[in-house]
């Protein structure tokens, strides 16, 4: 599983259809299975966000993360399954959205994320309940699935 630890773009770039965020070595920083990944430009090297609708555009990008030696490719795909992301990058993007997007954004696709951020906090209890052995908190919260 992928956790976002920091999201921090290099520089944010406007056209009138979209927006671009360039990311730079170490402004993305990404944990998995409890190892930290660096971000490094091997291959993508930025995001493209439709301005209109908000929508990454080039979702088959693939990112490049390493930990000492050991590297970990991405895509965008992936990390778009990502609460944490849709958040972080959600917090970039967000003044830059015409007017009429910023209300879809707000309405629909933040249900989304609050939804997928409780299931996440749920699931984060179970794993916690399991390892303290207590089978009663982890009864309980499998019935809120």
């Amino acid at each position: 599983m992928v956790i976002i630890k920091s999201f921090l773009p290099f520089r944010i770039g406007l056209s009138s259809s979209a927006i671009y965020l360039k990311l730079s070595i170490g402004g993305f920083v990404v944990l998995v299975n409890g190892k930290e990944y660096h971000y490094v430009p091997l291959d993508a090297t930025s995001i493209h966000v439709n301005r209109e609708t908000g929508e990454v555009v080039n979702k088959d990008a693939i990112f490049v993360f390493q930990h000492g030696k050991e590297e970990k490719h991405i895509s965008m795909y992936e990390l778009l399954f990502q609460s944490d992301f849709l958040i972080h990058l959600q917090g970039f993007i967000k003044p830059y959205f015409s007017k009429k997007a910023t209300s879809l954004w707000d309405n629909d696709e933040l249900d989304i994320l609050i939804d997928q951020l409780e299931l996440a906090n749920i699931k984060r209890s179970i794993d916690k309940a399991l390892d303290e052995r207590d089978e009663e908190t982890f009864h309980s919260l499998l019935k809120m699935l």
